[in-house]
């Protein structure tokens, strides 16, 4: 059935039994039928059959007239149907409503076999009940208690507005705009809420505002109007409370009214805000507040609290976006801009290390204050174009570069990178870091006072430059080819010098070998970890120093100097039996050829072979002396090395007077080896050898180690007294060795820091006039003494010997290059020429096209080819 739809009841789509809550007294429509449930009236009805009957006007429900005699009024049930009085009067009775024709069918009672009544008739018919005259109206005339109840809400109005509690209970207030709300008068109510509240904002409140605005400062403006919104929103939620069941029935889908906070929004932003004299001057204030928090803002102290507030008043307000940022961006233009010009006068640390500290502070209030994302991309982006794009000539001057990487400021060098990388410009980075590199480079390689540290310094300066690339420029790639690509070009620098033998080989790769013989020989050194250190793995610390220089030659590109004088030095060192390590030598041996190819160690590897070959030898040779008797054997203990030439270094042969008692296992060992190889021919270099001779003193007798030229000569004071002097003109036609030679030897036996000789008169320097005794009460600790080994030790002259040797093969191996390059193109540009023979003698290292030209012109000369038309060449068979 269809409920009655007058204004004291709920509308409904829902069948329901009866109104079960009444509205209150006050405002009560006066139809008498309004309170009554429709099961009240179908029991009124009821027993009151004949006058319903007859008067159908009054009649709430109508009945069929063949069964009206069998309805019965219930007082616990909304629908009665008692059944006939017979046994088997039970009936089936339809009802049906007037808004829907498929109502349940409802069965009428009926006795069951103990005598209690049964509601279930199966043999009564349908019955049709009817409901008419429903009214779907109100009733009656509500404005008496419309007026009434918004004059309890007008006066709440009042109380909240002054920040009193309403008369009226809440409760009371509450039910009476819900009634309203149900009789159908919600949109008047809507209007009148919201004009109440407009002329209290658009008044009072703004007034208000407005007075105190004129004689204070922005900030003070802008902390009344936060303390007049936070007060006006604490009222908004009184009020939505009140009218809670208007905002959420009616406003809530209204397309003509706002819902209540909502509309507490919009008025404030509308009256308040927006007012002429208050807008400027919140949005100032807040400006200023930022500004005082970056520390600008004279006699202004930073209040984080009302900073905040003023953002999420922006928000709440919906201005943010349209207002505030605007003007904040606006505002910190300014600011960064003179700032930016203030810190470019100063240092690039000092501007690069405060601009990192403004970017962050700039970033990090974004997040404490809740600023949009928007603000933060856009100061960010303003960041960038004033601190950086701007100011690009500064960040990028090579004179403040260049002195950060002298000092060795890596938090500076970094700061910088990442000023640079914001807007994609630490590649530019790279003109001022490849000048610093060579620059550097240039000196410590040219620096002739410290040529012998020369590797030493390189080393260090690599691991520096690798520190700044690794923690400074984040590993740049780009930067990392700029580093390989400076090192290779002033480690290949050349300039004629006298270290050079006045040609102009880098001198690169012979300080290079000259390490590499120091490491082997045993002469490494601990790294600063390791210092201190009891024990050290002597071949791991050798290994990882090999490695270390091996990334310097690397960047050697004539590798024909290295190979000359670590050739030179590899032999000394097998020779001499000076190498630290035999693994050592091999592994570097294994180093050069991964990085140079078999052909560069082929020699290398010959001269290894060469001393198994010579140990063999002599395994022989003193098999044999064992098997002699004693008498027939040498008295002098002789270990000899026999090389081939091929292989090895070539060696001068410098004259000397060898004693009998040598002479005589010279000649023993030469028919040794005749005798095993016939048609060979032993050439003897007695520079390389080395003596072990036992010498009688005052104190005691001791164990030199000296060289050949040193055994000689001290052999000779066996023949004179201890207070007798040999001359140098002597001793020099005794052993038959040149000044230079005969010089160094006395020098160091003389003048050195073991001193077995005496020499007249006293000095560093040996003259041809000088005298000579033996040192009878020489004396030191040690029972085994070595004397410095002058001649062990590369002179002038030798240097300058190898570095034209090394010349001489480049430029033989360069016009051998060019010979074959023209007799098999017969015919060749001079541009295309100078390019095959660079990359036919790449693996040599990377001649300049100045030599190349040098030799074409030598080859012409000596008619290998001859100049032709358009800047070419022929070639002449």
């Amino acid at each position: 059935m269809q409920q009655p739809s007058s204004g004291d009841t709920e509308r409904s789509g829902k069948r329901k039994s009866s109104v079960k809550r009444k509205l209150p007294d006050q405002g009560e429509p006066s139809h008498p039928h309004s309170q009554r449930t429709i099961s009240e009236l179908l029991s009124k009805n009821s027993a009151h059959g004949a006058s319903s009957a007859s008067n159908p006007k009054r009649s709430r429900v109508s009945v069929s007239p063949s069964r009206a005699a069998d309805c019965q009024s219930s007082p616990n049930k909304m629908y009665n149907f008692a059944g006939s009085p017979s046994a088997n009067g039970a009936a089936f009775l339809r009802t049906s409503s007037t808004s829907n024709g498929n109502a349940p069918m409802a069965k009428s009672p009926a006795v069951n076999a103990g005598g209690r009544q049964n509601n279930f008739t199966p043999s009564a018919g349908a019955r049709k009940l009817v409901v008419k005259n429903l009214r779907t109206g109100p009733r009656g005339n509500h404005e008496p208690y419309f007026d009434k109840i918004w004059s309890q809400l007008d006066s709440a109005f009042f109380d909240i507005f002054e920040g009193r509690e309403p008369g009226t209970s809440l409760e009371e207030l509450y039910k009476g705009a819900e009634n309203i709300c149900r009789q159908g008068r919600a949109p008047m109510l809507a209007q009148k809420v919201q004009d109440r509240c407009r002329c209290y904002v658009s008044g009072r409140l703004r007034e208000n505002l407005v007075s105190r605005a004129g004689g204070v400062t922005d900030v003070d403006t802008l902390r009344a109007v936060i303390d007049a919104w936070s007060t006006w929103h604490s009222r908004l939620i009184t009020i939505r409370w009140v009218f809670y069941y208007l905002d959420q029935s009616f406003l809530l889908h209204s397309k003509e009214f706002p819902v209540i906070h909502q509309m507490g929004l919009a008025q404030f932003r509308s009256h308040v805000f927006a007012d002429k004299s208050l807008r400027p001057k919140i949005l100032l204030g807040a400006c200023d507040l930022i500004a005082a928090d970056r520390g600008t803002a004279t006699g202004l102290m930073p209040d984080p609290t009302l900073l905040r507030a003023a953002v999420d008043l922006f928000h709440n307000l919906d201005v943010y976006n349209g207002d505030f940022e605007p003007l904040l961006i606006d505002k910190t233009r300014e600011f960064i801009t003179i700032w930016a010009q203030q810190e470019t006068g100063g240092f690039l640390a000092s501007y690069v290390a405060r601009s990192h500290h403004l970017i962050d502070r700039e970033v990090e209030r974004c997040e404490l204050f809740s600023l949009n994302r928007s603000t933060k991309q856009q100061l960010a982006e303003l960041l960038d174009q004033i601190l950086i794009s701007q100011e690009q000539e500064f960040l990028l001057g090579q004179p403040e570069i260049l002195g950060l990487l002298r000092s060795e400021n890596k938090i500076a060098l970094k700061q910088l990178y990442g000023l640079l990388s914001r807007q994609s410009l630490e590649s530019r980075l790279k003109d001022a870091f490849s000048s610093y590199i060579v620059e550097e480079g240039t000196n410590i390689v040219f620096d002739e006072k410290a040529d012998t540290e020369m590797v030493t310094h390189l080393l260090k300066f690599k691991e520096q430059l690798d520190g700044i690339l690794a923690e400074s420029f984040n590993g740049n790639v780009q930067l990392g080819h700029t580093l390989r690509e400076a090192f290779n070009r002033f480690m290949n620098l050349s300039k004629k010098s006298n270290s050079t033998g006045g040609t102009d080989n880098p001198k690169a790769g012979e300080m290079i070998a000259k390490y590499v013989d120091q490491l082997l020989k045993g002469g490494w050194k601990m790294a600063p970890g390791q210092q201190g250190a009891a024990l050290a793995d002597e071949d791991a610390e050798i290994d990882r120093q090999l490695d270390q220089v091996l990334d310097l030659f690397r960047f050697v590109q004539g590798k024909a100097v290295f190979e000359a004088f670590y050739k030179t030095d590899l032999a000394r060192r097998l020779l001499m039996g000076k190498s630290a390590s035999d693994d050592a030598e091999k592994s570097m041996l294994v180093r050069l050829k991964k990085e140079c190819g078999s052909s560069f160690t082929h020699n290398l590897e010959s001269m290894f072979k060469d001393m198994d070959v010579a140990r063999d030898e002599m395994a022989a040779y003193n098999s044999l002396q064992q098997e002699r008797d004693r008498k027939d054997r040498p008295a002098v203990d002789l270990n000899v090395n026999v090389i081939s030439s091929a292989a090895w270094p070539s060696y001068p042969d410098i004259p000397v007077r060898i004693p009998s008692s040598i002479a005589a296992s010279i000649g023993d060992f030469e028919k040794f080896y005749h005798s095993k190889h016939t048609g060979r021919k032993l050439s003897w270099k007695h520079q390389l050898a080395h003596s072990q001779i036992r010498a009688r003193f005052t104190h005691g007798s001791k164990e030199l180690v000296v060289s050949s030229f040193q055994a000689i000569v001290l052999l000779l004071f066996n023949d004179v007294a201890d207070d007798e002097s040999l001359s140098y003109a002597q001793i020099q036609e005794a052993t038959g060795l040149s000044d230079p030679e005969l010089m160094r030897t006395l020098q160091s036996l003389a003048c050195a820091r073991y001193r077995v000789l005496s020499k007249k008169p006293k000095g560093k320097e040996v003259g041809k006039e000088d005298g000579f005794t033996y040192n009878a009460g020489f004396t030191d600790p040690k029972l085994r003494i070595k004397i410095n080994q002058i001649q062990l030790k590369e002179t002038k002259e030798e240097n300058k010997v190898t570095h034209e040797r090394v010349a001489a093969d480049r430029h033989f191996e360069t016009q051998a290059a060019i010979v074959r390059i023209m007799k098999s193109r017969k015919s060749i540009k001079h541009s295309e020429l100078i390019a095959a023979v660079i990359e036919a003698t790449r693996s040599r290292g990377t001649l300049q096209p100045t030599e190349i030209k040098t030799n074409i012109e030598k080859l012409i000369e000596r008619d290998y080819m001859e100049r032709a038309e358009g800047n070419s060449y022929n070639y002449v068979a």
